[in-house]
């Protein structure tokens, strides 16, 4: 009887032994799960570039890529700005407002989660904006003709050095905004169909 007992009695210290490690291990699990969610509410996003503005472009309204470790909202500063202000985990393409001739070095980024985390600022790689001038013709040389210096009107966008090509030429180097009229240098009888003009912007 005395045996009975004392096995009994052992089964239900295992037993409560056993409950004990089971429980031990969910709550360590449970901790461990807490741990995680403190810290995850605690971390900061990562911002980081992963595709740079080319160093020099003709593009007023660039785009760039950068990666965050988390969703969030994106904040703008320095010279820089644009119209998207919300960051997924992961890659984010976003384009510039747009951005007059010049050096760039001063555009910032952060990111803000939804726990209220700010990231460091991030910098954009710096870039240069050069815009390419933009000529179109306005009057053309008037064909036949027996004028050997006609005249020629075009406009551009900016003003800036005519470079002539082909077999034309003028005195006149530089253009204004809006419409420019040169006179070509003499020229031979013949025709004429590889003048070119080029406007280098200042």
């Amino acid at each position: 009887m005395t045996n009975h007992y004392f096995y009994e009695i052992v089964l239900l210290r295992n037993e409560v032994k056993y409950l004990y490690i089971i429980f031990s291990i969910l709550l360590l699990t449970s901790c461990l799960s807490r741990k995680d969610d403190i810290d995850a509410a605690s971390t900061a996003p990562i911002i980081k570039e992963v595709a740079a503005i080319a160093s020099i472009t003709n593009d007023s309204t660039p785009d760039y890529i950068f990666s965050s470790t988390v969703a969030g909202t994106i904040t703008y500063g320095g010279s820089c700005s644009s119209s998207t202000t919300t960051a997924v985990a992961g890659n984010n393409t976003i384009t510039i407002n747009t951005l007059s001739e010049g050096t760039y070095s001063d555009c910032t980024i952060t990111v803000t989660d939804s726990n209220g985390n700010v990231s460091s600022s991030h910098t954009i790689s710096s870039f240069t904006v050069v815009i390419t001038p933009f000529i179109e013709e306005v009057s053309a040389v008037i064909t036949p003709t027996i004028d050997n210096t006609p005249n020629y009107t075009f406009s551009s966008t900016k003003a800036g050095t005519i470079t002539y090509g082909g077999s034309c030429s003028s005195s006149t180097t530089t253009a204004v905004v809006g419409n420019n009229t040169i006179t070509f240098n003499a020229l031979a009888n013949g025709t004429y169909d590889d003048c070119t003009i080029r406007v280098t912007g200042n």
